[in-house]
């Protein structure tokens, strides 16, 4: 008799780890959040190049700096202080659209979720839950519409477990014979436990 060693046993029951090949799960989703971070990042670095230029160049050609009897190190203090105050403007800018844009997205990720979960929990309750409808600019359409046919299926199913629950109903009363009402009764009882589920 062979037994597997614990580490084999672990890494074979460890099938969620992630793996390279699994990193990217939904592509619009993701594609659309790296793009625009892509494209945030490379606005604010063009941004802050052309602030660093300007600066310098204002300082160098005399813009809102003079060269009169003004000491070197005193224009590179006064250089040194508007690159930095304009760099971190536009870094604070950018982290405000970033967290603009990061918010707005992750409601068109989050808000389909809650609503799915809502769903779930209702159906598991029992209760009668409605098709699940999603804005136009949300992801997850694909499993909205699954959730949808498995709610059509469930509805379904469940009219069908009544109209046999009903027909076993009038089988037990009109029925002559005892066994049959017996057996009657017994696939009333499992149509019961399983619409109880």
């Amino acid at each position: 008799m062979t037994t597997q060693s614990p580490v084999k046993t672990a890494q074979s029951q460890r099938s969620y780890k992630r793996q390279v090949k699994n990193i990217v799960i939904h592509r619009p989703m993701q594609r659309e959040f790296s793009f625009m971070l892509i494209a945030l990042f490379m606005v604010a670095s063009a941004a802050i190049a052309w602030i660093i230029h300007q600066t310098i160049r204002d300082a160098a050609f005399g813009g809102g700096l003079q060269f009169g009897k003004i000491n070197p190190f005193q224009i590179l203090s006064a250089v040194s202080y508007q690159v930095i105050i304009r760099v971190t403007i536009v870094l604070i800018a950018t982290l405000l659209i970033i967290g603009g844009y990061g918010i707005a997205f992750l409601h068109r990720v989050a808000g389909p979720v809650y609503r799915f979960r809502q769903t779930l929990l209702k159906m598991n309750r029992g209760e009668t839950v409605h098709e699940i409808k999603l804005r136009e600019g949300d992801f997850f359409h694909e499993m909205a519409h699954d959730i949808n046919v498995m709610i059509r299926r469930s509805r379904a199913g469940y009219e069908k477990l009544t109209e046999v629950k009903t027909g076993l109903n009038d089988l037990i009363r009109s029925s002559p014979s005892d066994d049959i009402r017996g057996k009657a009764q017994h696939l009333k009882e499992l149509t019961d436990s399983i619409s109880q589920v």
